[in-house]
């Protein structure tokens, strides 16, 4: 897990991360970090209709602006997959649109607090859940899902920018299996490192 305490800490060319546990390869951009892009096939999915109410709870009422960013992205990301992209030199035909998905709002925003809140940077959050493990408790069902982070970026053009420039992220929003979408943006002005913290949940039911 990659955790970023301190101001000014820069980690570049960890080890790719190879499952649940490894390090996370963070790449450096002129408006902030990414950490790499996550996917995973069918994948079973668990979780009741009350415990994923429960665990959203938190986040179901939000910051206007904060939404704002999150619809911004959505849109963005849709513009992206029209238009087809290159990701890492390799042409990306246009794709169908993603639609907004609650839960996976849910567990995207769900991330981004965390990360902000207790300050650190990586797929993993608190109590060692990993992107799936969210999804699940916000009750969303998949086969096919994938997730992307960033953080430091101040808006929504700049994140996104920040993720087509960087393979993995880039193939997660150009995925024409991904069908669903859930964005999740925090801001905290003190006591994080990066202030800015966004994520992104895809599915394919």
């Amino acid at each position: 897990m990659v955790r970023m305490n301190r101001s000014g800490v820069v980690l570049v060319g960890l080890a790719l991360l190879a499952g649940c546990g490894a390090e996370e390869r963070v790449e450096v951009t002129p408006d902030g970090v990414v950490g790499e892009g996550m996917a995973m096939e069918t994948v079973e999915a668990v979780g009741g209709e009350y415990t994923a109410q429960a665990y959203c709870d938190d986040v179901t009422t939000w910051d206007a602006n904060w939404a704002s960013f999150e619809t911004q992205v959505l849109n963005l990301v849709n513009q992206r997959r029209a238009a087809g992209a290159t990701c890492g030199g390799v042409a990306k035909p246009a794709v169908p649109a993603v639609a907004l998905d609650t839960r996976l709002r849910c567990a995207a925003r769900k991330h981004s607090k965390d990360m902000a809140v207790n300050n650190f940077f990586s797929h993993t959050g608190t109590g060692n859940t990993t992107p799936w493990d969210r999804m699940k408790l916000a009750g969303y069902t998949y086969n096919a899902a994938g997730e992307n982070i960033a953080a430091n970026q101040a808006t929504p053009e700049a994140v996104m920018t920040g993720w087509m420039n960087s393979t993995g992220h880039c193939n997660n929003i150009m995925n024409g299996s991904f069908k669903k979408l859930g964005v999740g943006y925090y801001y905290r002005a003190s006591g994080a490192t990066y202030k800015h913290y966004w994520t992104q949940d895809f599915g394919a039911p």
